[in-house]
C-alpha cells in the first residue's frame, strides 16, 4: 500500500475528469460554430442560411471529435516528453493525421471549393457518433 500510494500521489497531470470537460467544451464550441456553417440551398449550392439541422448536428459532432483529438495529442505529447517512447511519438503522429483529416472534412469548409455532387455532402451523423465514442474511450483509457 505504501509503495503504490506515493506513486499515485506523485502522478500529476490530467485525470479522467478531463474526459467530460473535453466533451462539454467540444459540444459548446460546436454549437457556437454551427451557426457559422453555410447551409445547402438547392441541390448542390451553399448559401448563407445557417439553420440547416443536419449540418448543425454534424458541426457539433465534428467539433467534439476535433476537441477529443486535440486532447489525445496533448496527452501523448506529454507521455512522449516524459518517457521518450517511440510508441507515444508514433501515436501522436497518427492523431495529428486524424486531426488534419477531421479539419479538412469539417462542415465549415463544405461548399467553399465549389459545388459538390450527390454523395459528397454532409456525411451521416452515425459515423460521427462512432468516431466520438472511439476517441472518448481512447482518451479515458489513456488517462488511467
Amino acid at each position: 500500500m505504501s509503495l503504490e500510494q506515493p506513486a499515485a500521489e506523485a502522478r500529476k497531470g490530467p485525470t479522467k475528469v478531463w474526459v467530460p470537460i473535453v466533451l462539454v467544451i467540444g459540444i459548446a464550441a460546436g454549437f457556437a460554430l454551427s451557426y457559422t456553417v453555410p447551409a445547402p440551398q438547392g441541390a448542390w449550392r451553399f448559401g448563407p442560411n445557417p439553420f440547416h439541422e443536419e449540418l448543425i448536428l454534424h458541426t457539433i459532432l465534428s467539433t467534439v471529435s476535433v476537441a477529443l483529438l486535440v486532447a489525445l495529442i496533448v496527452v501523448y505529447l506529454r507521455i512522449y516528453s516524459q518517457t521518450g517512447g517511440r510508441f507515444a511519438l508514433g501515436i501522436t503522429i497518427v492523431f495529428f493525421a486524424l486531426l488534419i483529416q477531421a479539419l479538412v472534412q469539417y462542415p465549415f469548409f463544405l461548399g467553399m471549393f465549389g459545388p459538390f455532387g450527390p454523395g459528397q455532402g454532409p456525411p451521416l451523423s452515425l459515423a460521427d457518433l462512432f468516431t466520438i465514442l472511439a476517441y472518448t474511450i481512447f482518451l479515458y483509457l489513456s488517462l488511467e
